[in-house]
């Protein structure tokens, strides 16, 4: 049962992507090979070797999650513990207390987030330079190491990328229209990073 949870988040999350890559076709192959890449180390993390990092705090995260998820949805609730390093279990828990423990499902949510940094930092490349550099950033984003890593473990770091890479998205709109909904994306991304990192 909990791979089939996990694989289904895995699907959803793929069929995002692919809506993504209709939508801007010009950073489908950027999306599709950075999901495969992804996906790929994650099944490979998940049944046949531990990944690098992949013990001590993504192990703790995950366990606090089960832990609060197991008293129900409400109880997950009333953990709530705000701008800390516990956030991430928190949104885990939330998930485990509706549809049952899944690694593989606290995986595919850091997944979703890693591939939102891979197009944001292709968006983040278009709006400062162009089409040719968005491409390079885009590349960069869709197979450094490091990067691939971090968006197949139950760890903050992707979480906190993809909302920084909001935020600048914001700040680049801004110096260039000078619009309210800038302003409200730069601080909302902003916002949303404390919370994974207190």
């Amino acid at each position: 049962m909990a791979d089939l949870l996990g694989l289904t988040a895995i699907v959803f999350i793929s069929l995002l992507t692919f809506l993504a890559a209709f939508y801007w076709p010009k950073v489908a192959k950027i999306l599709f090979v950075a999901l495969a890449v992804r996906i790929t180390t994650i099944l490979i993390g998940y049944y046949l070797i531990d990944l690098p990092d992949s013990g001590k705090d993504a192990l703790r995260f995950e366990q606090t999650a089960w832990v609060w998820a197991q008293n129900g949805f409400l109880n997950v609730l009333h953990q709530y513990p705000g701008p800390s390093s516990s956030f991430i279990s928190w949104i885990i828990g939330l998930m485990y207390s509706l549809t049952g423990r899944s690694l593989l499902m606290a995986q595919s949510i850091s997944l979703l987030f890693g591939m939102g940094s891979v197009f944001m930092g292709w968006l983040l490349a278009r709006h400062i330079w162009d089409e040719k550099s968005a491409s390079k950033a885009g590349w960069f984003f869709a197979l450094f190491p490091s990067l691939i890593l971090y968006s197949c473990l139950t760890l903050r770091e992707t979480y906190i990328s993809f909302f920084l890479l909001v935020a600048i998205f914001g700040i680049v709109i801004w110096a260039q229209n000078k619009t309210i909904k800038s302003i409200i994306l730069t601080m909302s991304g902003f916002f949303a990073a404390t919370f994974f990192h207190g």
